[in-house]
């Protein structure tokens, strides 16, 4: 480090900064299930990785049997959701075509084992436009 005082030659370590961790506030994205248990349900998506499981730690739990305890992910990098299947067992599905990796976007349907989700996505940043008659 440059311009340290005399007698003062140590090495410092500096704390790395840490990566965003959540969504910009402009978007207000979730995933809402349309088939399968607790039909109806709406999850948001706040945090820049979210997992999809049957497992109690996955940020959003679903209880059918043919979901993998840590099925998929949705992922936001640079201003893109991306869903990922985690190699699941049976799979991830969007248009009945098994993905291993896929870019969403608002009213996308896919399915984890029994279970079909949409996804929803609001930027809020965007300016609204309205007609007035």
């Amino acid at each position: 480090m440059t311009g340290s005082k005399a007698g003062n030659d140590s090495t410092q370590i500096l704390k790395q900064s840490q990566r965003m961790k959540r969504v910009p506030k402009k978007f207000q994205a979730s995933v809402v299930i349309v088939q399968g248990h607790a039909e109806g349900m709406e999850y948001p998506l706040r945090k820049e990785h979210t997992v999809l499981g049957r497992d109690k730690g996955a940020d959003i739990v679903l209880k059918d049997a043919q979901v993998s305890r840590q099925h998929a992910v949705i992922e936001y990098r640079e201003g893109n959701y991306l869903l990922k299947d985690l190699e699941s067992t049976n799979g991830t599905r969007m248009s009945g075509a098994l993905i291993k990796e896929t870019n969403l976007h608002h009213g996308d349907k896919f399915s984890v084992g029994g279970t079909t989700l949409q996804f929803v996505l609001d930027d809020t940043g965007k300016p609204r436009t309205y007609e007035i008659s």
